[in-house]
């Protein structure tokens, strides 16, 4: 018997203190879990045009969210106007999107929203480039 007894109050202080430990927990909350922020990523991409001349490169949007396409520079004259493309990439050709034939550096030349995916960017002569003449130029795209 008291073996018995030992073991129902054992049992008791087992379930006692659980529901004390329970209880202590009731007026707590968990700290609330908050996404990490995204971090845009920032590609340049380098090359020199010729008089009707179009250069491709391809970059992947991770997370879909904000695109934005910028000539940061452009010589031999800087103010001038070259174009500037973004289209959706299959591995072997770009599909346009939509185009700007009046990029200048200093300002962004397109900028929207984009989903995750395969994109292209293209760079092109949009009729200023002299015969004879080469122009390069640099040009970033920030996405996620």
């Amino acid at each position: 018997m008291i073996r018995l007894a030992t073991r129902v109050f054992a049992l008791g202080a087992l379930i006692a203190g659980v529901s004390v430990s329970s209880a202590a927990c009731k007026g707590t909350t968990a700290a609330a879990s908050t996404a990490p922020t995204p971090v845009s990523t920032t590609e340049t991409f380098t090359g020199s045009l010729t008089q009707t001349g179009t250069n491709t490169y391809t970059f992947i949007v991770g997370l879909s969210g904000t695109v934005s396409i910028s000539l940061t520079d452009v010589q031999p004259l800087s103010t001038m106007a070259i174009g500037v493309g973004i289209g959706s990439w299959s591995g072997t050709t770009c599909t346009s999107i939509t185009k700007n034939d009046n990029s200048k550096s200093g300002s962004a030349a397109l900028s929207g929203t984009a989903a995750a995916g395969s994109y292209c960017l293209q760079v092109y002569d949009s009729g200023n480039i002299l015969a004879g003449t080469t122009v390069t130029y640099s040009v970033q795209v920030v996405h996620y």
